[in-house]
């Protein structure tokens, strides 16, 4: 009995391992454009180069990165919710298609904040570190609030404002929890993208979206419950 229990666990485990890697791979694939740019400028020292393709990477991004992290995050919202036997080839296809043009929109509202914030730290980082600081917490919340408007809108039929301004009040539901789970994302692209690169194409993306999700649904369902209370 322990040990077909363990054979068992062993078998979940990589059952998981797969459905993550295949939807991380697919993931990649969609932002083939950008994971092109992207490897370019890691094996690159020309600053000129690098700023340039980042800009290049940012104009794309709205258009490729946002349906491609949408349908993932699709993918990984119905095994969160217990939905797992699905194909996930052919629910990412469908999913990338109907969340297509609400991710572009969000992509073009949040990517110039982004572009802005982003140069505004290195800017200042030469100026003022107490501002530089400042910046930091505010791009933390958001990244966070990036990765729950993912979750919005392939959860909710909202409408783009709706869905940010519901992005926005499941933050401050729980709050600790979501910059707990915003520091953890953190964590899982700095030890993916500077110590084990190898991970890449198989959690990356999908494991940022499985702890983003959950702790959105989490939040949705407890909403859920106090309304029918």
């Amino acid at each position: 009995m322990q040990t077909t229990s363990i054979f068992e666990g062993i078998f979940k485990l990589l059952e998981w391992f797969t459905r993550f890697s295949l939807t991380n791979l697919l993931w990649i694939f969609f932002n083939l454009p950008i994971s092109f740019l992207v490897a370019t400028i890691s094996f690159s020292n020309d600053k000129s180069l690098i700023v340039s393709t980042l800009f290049i990477i940012a104009a794309l991004a709205p258009f490729v990165f946002f349906p491609a992290t949408a349908a993932m995050y699709g993918v990984i919202s119905k095994w969160v919710r217990g939905d797992h036997d699905f194909s996930i080839m052919r629910s990412y296809w469908v999913l990338y298609r109907e969340n297509y043009k609400k991710s572009l929109a969000g992509g073009a509202i949040l990517v110039p904040i982004w572009v802005i914030g982003i140069s505004d730290v290195f800017v200042l980082f030469k100026k003022s570190l107490f501002f530089s600081i400042i910046l930091i917490i505010i791009l933390l919340f958001l990244f966070i609030l990036t990765t729950y408007f993912f979750a919005v809108i392939v959860h909710t039929d909202l409408k783009l404002l709706k869905a940010f301004k519901h992005s926005f009040l499941f933050i401050l539901i729980n709050p600790f929890n979501s910059i707990f789970i915003g520091l953890l994302n953190l964590a899982i692209l700095y030890l993916c993208l500077m110590k084990f690169t190898a991970l890449i194409p198989f959690v990356m993306g999908s494991g940022v979206s499985y702890f983003a999700f959950q702790s959105y649904y989490r939040k949705y369902i407890r909403v859920e419950q106090l309304k029918e209370e």
